[in-house]
């Protein structure tokens, strides 16, 4: 009997009691030892920055001069400036002190910085106090390690490795197409810090707050102006130089990225001059790949029932779809179909030949399995938002992260859509070092809307593969390569990112498919993601390609044995489904399938709440599941495959209790549960699968590297011990008299020993649980050692944005499970947690 999912009783909200909080010692970080030798050899050290500052400001002060008198177009009179400073103590919003606005965040303590003071004034002296060992800050010189002189970093650090690569080679009449992002970030000063009460009273902390807010406003203010000043300074740049705006302005917390067409002379002037600049790639055509094979004679007649009015919507951003298909028609709200596609027509069908690429996405998301039964009830409707054309490409007047916000704004605010599938990648891995503009892009929407995004790993070619295997690296060593990392967007944060398994096995004399029934795909691009998230989320059934036994190692046509039953359009001829499905972008939708669900049953939660619940319901392959944990299961499955059942309902043997709320940074809300006595008896020994998911959101930006500096806020979730009361672990989490000797004292306490965890040297090595978005964890307890009280504290942190009042929303979901359904859960815990308990402190 299916049961429904219960409410996770809130018991209490206080402030986190931070390890570094009021009158605790916090660690002091040490200085990287380069610092201190430049400490120690402060006069070679200072000279040299001196020696660099004059020789950047004489050849910026020739280079202003010969562009006026040369006719080149205006540049902002603004130096840019390329620095390395010690990465574990200094804080890159510092490099205000110096007199220079940072531009972007590199790797290894790199920063690309600009100053509007073409005489480095400010930074001279800091420098000149460092020599003279002048003032509080007479050290700060120290952690500055080096001013890079010449342009050469600018190819470097700025442009594309393909452009990089072609540099030389640039003719001045060439002209490109080029995604280009600018910088404008506006500082803000820390939150006011309380201090000591007994110093401050609340009326006057709460003035010091309230100038800090203003100062806030007149920020953001101030970053409309100096957007809107750069944004009219670089059409000036462009238009002299003969190029075109292509797209509109996208805005991000700190910079605004956009498509232009220039000239290789307005290239080369634009990448090595251009103060604001941080990021120069070429148009990528987005090209998608199809796999097809043999098809199967169309299904019988049978009786499809479409949607009911106010059942969920799915935005299909793909190739068109054929929506006229006798399994899709029911389902399609043809009246909203767009295409962005350029064409006379506006033609919104499926125009890739070989049974299209966006029909077989579509029918993937109703169709999970192609029905066998005669009557059939569609539960969710289709919107199809044409973007590529009938050779399966992107045209350059589309400009990803441009055409997101068009999409995402036209169906979710005039049809209130909130489930978005994409099934296009780019066909290289993700950018590793920054969020790209196309996943920025996706995140800061999901932000500012309740929607999620899902998308696929992406494919690896069916050559590579070929090569991989025949220079020695062996299915599935080769998907734990570098360059098998998942593509761009997939390493958006904010959605949900799906892999590919096997759904099938195939072998003759002469073939065999790589893997067996739910190893990895061959071709399924894998994680880890950015900033080593864990990426993909999720995993779902996408085919298998078959290879020569012998021979050549080449890949053949796939065969139905290993492939995904599909529907297909029947535009250029052939049936109506096919068993021919190999590839990521099919395993994708049918994520979107189970949201629907999600929606459908649960229409007035958000999608948080959705993804958590599809997060519980995964599971790693039985083969794994059981057995220890290793970081590469989470690089090649996520968290696993999702199940329906799961997400959406219980069973006598499972319970899952949720909830919703916000949050703000440094905050903790205690949930608790009760687990009754039945469950937890002494003489008995079951099996407990104890299973937690966190989801969440704050403002992305991009211009910074890293989990924290890429989000304004993080949330992450602590369990109680083994043996700890909800009495102790409040007085953990919540701030107020806890003594850290209690806890270390107490011996009948036990960590609760989670598979995955927060730190990266316990339980899977070199991953961190807290640095995503989506954090699930499990554990399996023996009955016997539960305790009366479950709890769960979440707790808020502070990103880049510093306001303590900035509230962060986030879902929880809770699960106990008897794995071998050896003793009933479900009733008793729905009656011990029937009554809500919250206390606000």
């Amino acid at each position: 009997m299916a049961l429904d999912h219960l409410s996770l009783p809130h018991r209490i909200t206080g402030l986190y009691n931070s390890p570094y909080g009021p009158g605790k010692r916090a660690v002091v970080v040490p200085p990287s030892p380069e610092t201190l030798t430049n400490i120690e050899n402060r006069e070679v050290h200072g000279n040299s920055l001196e020696e660099k500052t004059s020789v950047i400001t004489g050849e910026w002060t020739n280079a202003f001069e010969e562009r006026k008198e040369l006719g080149l177009p205006n540049i902002p009179e603004s130096i840019p400036l390329f620095l390395q400073v010690d990465p574990k103590i200094f804080n890159p919003d510092s490099l205000k002190s110096f007199g220079i606005e940072i531009i972007s965040e590199e790797d290894d303590g790199f920063l690309i910085g600009a100053s509007a003071d073409l005489n480095l004034s400010t930074l001279k002296d800091k420098i000149d106090k460092f020599l003279k060992e002048e003032g509080k800050f007479r050290n700060t010189a120290s952690q500055l390690w080096d001013i890079v002189t010449g342009k050469q970093w600018r190819l470097d650090h700025i442009l594309s490795k393909s452009l990089l690569k072609k540099w030389d080679e640039i003719d001045d009449s060439e002209i490109f197409v080029l995604d280009i992002a600018i910088a404008c970030f506006i500082h803000v000063p820390a939150y006011p810090n309380r201090g000591n009460e007994e110093e401050i009273s609340e009326e006057q902390f709460e003035e010091k707050v309230s100038r800090w807010e203003e100062k806030k406003q007149k920020a953001q203010i101030d970053w409309d102006d100096v957007a809107l000043k750069r944004q009219d300074e670089l059409e000036k740049f462009i238009n002299e130089h003969k190029g075109e705006l292509i797209s509109s302005y996208v805005d991000s917390a700190d910079s605004f990225s956009c498509r232009i067409e220039i000239s290789g002379l307005g290239l080369k002037d634009l990448v090595l001059n251009y103060p604001y600049l941080f990021e120069v790639e070429e148009y990528d055509n987005l090209k998608q790949s199809i796999s097809i094979d043999d098809e199967l004679k169309e299904l019988g007649k049978l009786e499809i029932n479409g949607p009911e009015y106010d059942d969920p919507n799915v935005c299909v951003i793909d190739s068109g779809i054929q929506e006229n298909h006798v399994l899709l028609e029911k389902a399609i709200d043809n009246d909203h179909s767009i295409s962005y596609v350029k064409n006379k027509e506006n033609i919104v069908s499926d125009l890739v030949v070989g049974g299209g690429h966006g029909t077989r996405v579509a029918g993937a998301v109703l169709y999970p399995k192609l029905p066998t039964a005669r009557e059939i009830k569609l539960n969710s409707w289709i919107q199809n938002a044409r973007v590529l054309d009938a050779n399966n490409i992107m045209q350059p007047n589309l400009y990803p992260p441009d055409l997101m916000k068009d999409i995402i704004e036209h169906y979710n605010e005039s049809y209130g859509t909130r489930i978005f599938n994409m099934s296009i990648t780019s066909r290289k891995g993700h950018i590793t070092t920054r969020m790209s503009k196309w996943a920025e892009s996706i995140d800061r929407q999901s932000w500012e809307r309740d929607i999620v995004f899902v998308i696929p790993t992406g494919n690896l070619k069916k050559k590579q593969i070929e090569n991989y295997v025949n220079n020695g690296t062996d299915y599935a060593d080769y998907l734990l390569l570098r360059k098998s990392r998942i593509s761009n967007p997939s390493q958006s944060l904010f959605s949900l990112t799906v892999g590919s398994i096997c759904n099938g096995e195939y072998e003759d004399d002469d073939l065999k498919s790589f893997g067996e029934i739910e190893f990895p795909s061959a071709f399924t691009r894998t994680g880890l993601g950015i900033w080593d998230s864990i990426k993909p989320e999720l995993v779902e059934y996408g085919g298998d390609y078959v290879i020569e036994k012998i021979g050549a190692n080449r890949i053949a046509s796939q065969k139905q044995e290993s492939s995904i039953h599909l529907v297909r359009s029947t535009l250029n001829g052939g049936p109506a489904t096919s068993i021919d499905g190999i590839g990521t972008s099919f395993s994708a939708p049918k994520v979107s399938g189970i949201l629907a669900e999600l929606q459908r049953l649960f229409p007035e939660e958000s999608t948080l709440l959705y993804k958590a619940l599809i997060i519980q319901s995964a599971r790693w392959p039985s083969r794994i599941f059981n057995g220890v944990a290793r970081l590469s299961f989470l690089r090649l499955y996520g968290y696993g495959l999702p199940n329906l059942e799961r997400a959406t309902t219980n069973t006598d043997y499972r319970v899952t209790l949720v909830n919703s709320l916000n949050i703000s940074p440094k905050e903790a809300d205690i949930y608790e549960v009760k687990l009754p006595e039945s469950m937890r008896r002494v003489g008995d020994s079951f099996d407990i699968l104890v299973e937690v998911t966190l989801t969440f959101k704050a403002i992305p930006r991009r211009t910074r590297v890293g989990f924290r500096s890429y989000l304004s806020g993080w949330v992450d979730w602590h369990s109680s011990k083994l043996g700890e009361s909800t009495d102790a672990f409040e007085k953990r989490l919540i701030a107020g008299d806890y003594n850290l000797e209690d806890e270390e004292d107490d011996i009948n306490q036990e960590n609760i020993p989670w598979t995955i965890q927060s730190r990266s040297n316990g339980g899977v090595n070199n991953v961190k649980l807290n640095s995503n978005t989506v954090q699930k964890d499990w554990a399996i307890l023996k009955s016997n050692k539960l305790t009366e009280n479950f709890c769960i504290g979440i707790v808020g942190h502070t990103g880049w944005d510093k306001d303590l009042k900035s509230e962060m929303p986030y879902s929880i979901a809770v699960s106990f499970e008897a794995i071998n359904k050896d003793i009933e859960l479900y009733n008793e815990i729905r009656i011990e947690n029937a009554i809500e308990i919250q206390v606000d402190v």
